[in-house]
């Protein structure tokens, strides 16, 4: 299995986005299941269960990782095509770029509850950019790990996702458009040094 797969196309993304194929996702992150298990533990019948695994393993997400015989029947256990999956939402289509923009409203309703005023179109509109310069880094840095997976063997998933961190900050970092939206959100927020 590969450590780090980034997806890029929309449809993709928006068949990942699905509630129970987002909770199937999380469950193979940890060890390979049957259909049946993942329907116990999911409260969905085998048929549903059996339906959203058809669709990852046409996207290229989930894969028979072995089979074992159960009496006359052959289990199917399934696992994850790779440790993490990286995806964009800023990749010019609309539904998805509505959707991360729906999902930064959530933060502002948090910085109102906590006393923040500000013009909420303008802010919405700084943090929007951020995270697209941000999706920008770590998409780039995630196909670099990706075309070097066989030198980042040794290293656990969840380092490698820091270090995916650790470079975007740095290469934010040297971005000065990326730097001045950081000093303007501040700005918009009221926040003093």
């Amino acid at each position: 299995m590969t450590k780090v797969k980034v997806i890029t196309d929309p449809k993709v993304i928006k068949l990942m986005l699905e509630d129970t194929r987002r909770k199937i996702l999380a469950l193979l992150r940890n060890r390979e299941m049957t259909i049946s298990q993942l329907s116990e533990i999911l409260g969905k019948t085998p048929q549903t269960i059996y339906h959203h695994i058809e669709k990852l393993k046409e996207a290229g997400l989930v894969e028979v990782k072995r089979t074992e015989m159960k009496g006359n029947l052959v289990e199917k256990y399934y696992g994850r095509t790779a440790d993490a999956f990286y995806i964009n939402l800023y990749l010019g289509d609309e539904e998805l770029r509505y959707f991360a923009r729906s999902k930064l409203k959530t933060k502002l309703e948090i910085f109102k509850a906590l006393g923040y005023e500000f013009d909420e179109e303008e802010l919405l509109d700084v943090m929007d950019r951020l995270l697209e310069k941000e999706h920008e880094y770590k998409t780039e840095i995630s196909k670099e790990i990706e075309a070097n997976e066989e030198k980042l063997k040794d290293f656990s998933d969840e380092d490698i996702i820091h270090a995916i961190e650790w470079l975007a900050m740095a290469r934010m970092g040297r971005d000065e458009e990326f730097i001045s939206l950081v000093r303007r959100l501040g700005e918009i927020l009221g926040i003093e040094r």
